[in-house]
């Protein structure tokens, strides 16, 4: 009997010790299976979404700087441009021209100085003679554009609605001012309010 208890206990050590070598190797196998599962995820997310955003970045710094040179070239220091840019008409592309004017800053109505708004506008134009007529009458665009903003109250300013009219106003005066018919569109491209 003595001898079969030993065998007993020799048995059981012999089955105890392999047990807890089965349950390491399927922990590192669980938490192996659970690293390269991460990693996989990890190269679908750089490779899915990443690189598009990188690459998208990419050419809109190369756009912008084509842009850069376009301006500097024609403005001598870049805070106008004059360019032609698709537009599109139920499917149909035409080239439209946008002549832009930067940076206004006025004090709108009744703040008595201490705030600002500082705006930058596109005008749609349907010819190259008004874009040439812009350029060389943008002290005139720029006063018909300080004139309206700065009449404008706070409240004003930051109704939405109240941003429409303005826009219409704006495209109204200038359309007298300039005598033309040829002014498509007038666009905010910066708008701060401080």
């Amino acid at each position: 009997m003595a001898a079969d208890n030993d065998k007993t206990q020799i048995q059981s050590a012999e089955t105890a010790e392999p047990k807890p070598a089965a349950k390491k190797s399927n922990k590192l196998l669980l938490f192996g299976g659970i690293g390269v599962g991460l990693l996989v995820i990890g190269v679908a997310l750089a490779v899915f979404v990443l690189k598009p955003m990188l690459a998208g970045g990419e050419e809109a710094k190369a756009g912008s700087a084509k842009k850069t040179e376009k301006s500097d070239t024609k403005s001598g220091h870049g805070d106008k441009k004059s360019e032609s840019k698709p537009k599109s008409d139920h499917g149909k592309a035409s080239d439209a021209i946008v002549y832009s004017i930067k940076d206004i800053v006025v004090n709108p109505a009744g703040t008595a100085g201490s705030r600002f708004l500082s705006v930058s506008f596109g005008f749609e134009l349907e010819s190259p003679g008004l874009a040439t007529e812009f350029e060389a009458r943008e002290p005139i665009v720029r006063d018909v554009l300080i004139t309206i903003l700065s009449s404008k109250t706070l409240a004003d300013l930051t109704d939405a609605k109240h941003k429409e009219v303005m826009r219409v106003q704006i495209k109204k005066r200038l359309s007298q001012v300039l005598n033309t018919e040829e002014l498509a569109g007038v666009y905010y491209t910066d708008f701060v309010l401080q």
